[in-house]
C-alpha cells in the first residue's frame, strides 16, 4: 500500500516537509501554495532529489481545494496557520 500525504499541505512552499516525507515514509505527497515560484521550485527539487514521480505540487487556494473528500491517508500541516 502506498500511502497518500497531503504533506507540508497547505502553503507547502518549496516543499521541504512533503519531500522529506516522501522520502522518509515512500510516500505519494501532494502540497499546495498560492505562489507559482514555490511550485516551480519544488518541482525542481522533487526532481534533484529523484522523487518527482512520488511528489505533486500546484498552485491551489486552501479555500477550494480541487481534491475530492478522502483523498488522502494522513494530513500533515507545518507552520501554516494563523
Amino acid at each position: 500500500m502506498v500511502l497518500k500525504v497531503f504533506g507540508g499541505g497547505i502553503g507547502c512552499g518549496i516543499g521541504g516537509s512533503s519531500l522529506y516525507l516522501s522520502k522518509k515514509f515512500l510516500a505519494q505527497v501532494t502540497g499546495i501554495t498560492l505562489s507559482p515560484v514555490q511550485v516551480e521550485r519544488a518541482k525542481e527539487r522533487a526532481v534533484e532529489l529523484g522523487l518527482q514521480c512520488q511528489a505533486e505540487f500546484l498552485v491551489a487556494d486552501a479555500q477550494n481545494m480541487p481534491f475530492a473528500d478522502n483523498s488522502f491517508d494522513l494530513v500533515w500541516s507545518l507552520e501554516s496557520g494563523e
